[in-house]
């Protein structure tokens, strides 16, 4: 597999013939929206074995670019990395690629035969770095690109790790203490005959309303938490859903800075490589979750095709921040869109996380002030009782 360029002219193809420079990016284009096509040899690596963690694409993808660039050829490279993995899966998804490389076919097109392991914008990339000779490049870009994006979630992750256990632990506090706890002092009370505070007399009614008919408030819980599952699925579940990530309040400023970064991002490493703007949006729009970004790539892909630019449908938007727009617009008319796009993506990616770590310190006391709160109240309508019964038994002797 050539990783280099042969002259200022011509560009080597997968298939070892030479490609003139001013066309090259209809062959990346034809490969790359043939590669998205479902085959049985698809079907088979998706019933095999355990899925491979995205982690183990990423670190793949560093050894095989560095394999690359050392001359080392991608049969080769696969085969050699397949015999040393330790992930059966993984391995075997290895040899089946090289397997198809030494029958003839392209590396993209081996790759496009496991999607489950390479998302189509690996395999567009792919394509884009075989037609231009500059593979252990584009390798190393989508290695540092997957490495980003876990690191990225790993950090989030372990932001919202001590909010979400704090929430988890205040619950299970508060659900022992009313619903075990409170109910065992009822006897005692009953005994003495003592007036209740109204605060302990409303959660021994609500426990034992729980307890009483827990055949009824169980099965209802569980059905509109499946409800709500199963309308997060549809349609207008999700759109709504991805506009309240988008426009809701505190989250949506964290929510959008992430969708236009990993927006941006995608767009710049395609258009960096050589794909077309027009299959870069195709891509990226199914790379992309959120369902609002979703139609504005799609009406971004229909302004392409129609012969029109950016502008229109960028001023049009509102899930796009102003200075975005004005930048893509300007980088567009300069024909610098790739690289202002590569920058966009990381300065509002970073951005993003960084009002994320001041969200989460925020909500960090404001969770632990509230669910303390309730806690009190809790423990103060089991102990105030308590109070009266030991100065009645006081006062009684």
């Amino acid at each position: 597999m050539p990783t280099s360029v042969i002259d200022n002219s011509t560009f080597p193809s997968p298939s070892g013939q030479l490609l003139p420079a001013t066309g090259w990016q209809s062959d990346v284009e034809d490969r790359a929206a043939s590669s998205f096509m479902p085959t049985s040899s698809s079907l088979l690596s998706v019933q095999r074995g355990r899925p491979v963690r995205r982690l183990e694409v990423a670190e793949l993808t560093a050894q095989l670019a560095i394999m690359t660039k050392s001359g080392v050829d991608l049969a080769s490279s696969l085969s050699s990395l397949a015999s040393q993995c330790q992930r059966p899966a993984l391995a075997r998804v290895l040899a089946e690629v090289c397997d198809s490389i030494l029958s003839g076919s392209s590396f993209s097109d081996a790759l496009k035969l496991h999607p489950t392991v390479f998302d189509p914008t690996f395999v567009a990339t792919v394509a884009a770095g075989e037609a231009s000779g500059r593979m252990a490049e584009v390798l190393q870009q989508l290695a540092s690109m997957q490495k980003k994006e876990i690191r990225r979630g790993r950090e989030i992750r372990a932001l919202l790790t001590y909010p979400v256990l704090l929430l988890l632990v205040s619950s299970s506090v508060l659900g022992a203490l009313v619903l075990f706890v409170l109910p065992r002092f009822t006897e005692i009370f009953d005994q003495y005959e003592m007036p209740l505070p109204v605060i302990t007399q409303f959660l021994l009614a609500f426990a034992d309303e729980l307890r009483a008919r827990w055949w009824l408030w169980g099965p209802l819980a569980v059905g509109a938490l499946v409800g709500l599952l199963v309308w997060r699925k549809t349609e207008s579940g999700r759109i709504q859903l991805d506009r309240f990530w988008i426009r809701g309040p505190l989250i949506g400023e964290v929510c959008c800075g992430m969708c236009i970064g990993a927006t941006c991002r995608l767009l710049g490493l395609m258009l960096d490589n050589g794909v077309t703007l027009l299959e870069s949006l195709r891509l990226t729009r199914q790379a992309i979750g959120n369902t609002l970004y979703k139609g504005l790539l799609s009406d971004l892909e229909e302004a392409v095709v129609n012969g029109q630019g950016l502008a229109n449908v960028l001023h049009q938007t509102e899930v796009v921040p102003p200075s975005a727009k004005e930048m893509l617009i300007t980088a567009e008319s300069t024909g610098n869109l790739n690289e202002v796009t590569s920058l966009l993506g990381e300065y509002y990616e970073d951005e993003s996380e960084a009002k994320l770590r001041q969200l989460v310190g925020v909500l960090e006391p404001v969770i632990t002030v509230v669910m303390g709160g309730v806690v009190a109240v809790v423990v103060l309508a089991v102990m105030l009782p308590v109070f009266n019964l030991s100065t009645f038994a006081a006062g009684g002797n």
